[in-house]
């Protein structure tokens, strides 16, 4: 039995116990993906690693499991390349780029500089807004966020032998530019496919995406259910 990882939908960061920072990310893509490997293959397993809001497909072979944040992500799918044979990881999750360090206000940022002559040493000990949830009456706050782990560049890490499929969005720029970051993403994380999308085109209506392998053969397709058969097409084919 194959066993194959899907990310899908998004990753939302909390600032407090009632608020986040999240995305629009439906996970149409991915669930669109794990329907044709369904259709395709029938002794699979599919471990669907997706956000709570993401959409999601039925089948008794598949094995939800939802995550919150980028943290939570990161240790799910540690724990399914550790201890579980995975054969393929398409990540088509769109995982945050940052999360919440700390929460502050212009007021405390102003307090601090004026107490300390060093600006680093003011940063550092700016009084920070703790507590499990914000209180509606602060004015001014100020979210300071840090990067988030790149959960991609693990994979091959943890897990040599698994065929990862990687994804690349970008917003309104050339062709050309899409590709040649896409193919860094490729390169940088070991990836064997990479599949290539610009939001600009997702907006028009039009959903145009690159299938980058790893001797820079390009195959494009014209939407979500075009990308996924020609991805699943590749993926058993091991092209």
């Amino acid at each position: 039995m194959k066993k194959i990882i899907i990310t899908a939908g998004g990753t939302s960061e909390r600032i407090d116990n009632v608020r986040k920072i999240t995305n629009s990310s439906s996970g149409k893509l991915g669930m669109t993906i794990a329907n044709h490997l369904l259709k395709e293959n029938n002794d699979i397993m599919i471990y669907y690693v997706c956000s709570k809001n993401s959409l999601r497909p039925t089948d008794n072979r598949i094995q939800i499991i939802e995550i919150d944040g980028t943290i939570d992500l990161k240790n799910t799918i540690e724990g399914l390349l550790v201890n579980e044979n995975i054969d393929y990881f398409v990540h088509s999750m769109a995982v945050s780029d940052y999360m919440t360090d700390y929460v502050t206000t212009i007021e405390r940022m102003k307090e601090s500089i004026k107490e300390h002559d060093d600006i680093d040493e003011a940063f550092k000990n700016i009084e920070v807004i703790c507590g499990n949830k914000l209180s509606s009456y602060e004015d001014n706050l100020v979210i300071v966020l840090k990067p988030t782990p790149k959960i991609i560049s693990s994979i091959k890490n943890l897990s040599p032998s698994t065929y990862l499929v990687g994804f690349k969005l970008l917003d309104g720029v050339s062709k050309e530019k899409l590709i040649e970051v896409a193919k860094r993403l490729r390169n940088k994380n070991k990836c064997d496919l990479v599949v290539a999308n610009d939001l600009a085109t997702i907006r028009n209506g039009e959903h145009i995406g690159y299938i980058i392998d790893r001797n820079n053969e390009i195959e494009e397709a014209h939407g979500k259910d075009d990308i996924a058969k020609k991805l699943v097409r590749r993926i058993n084919y091991g092209k």
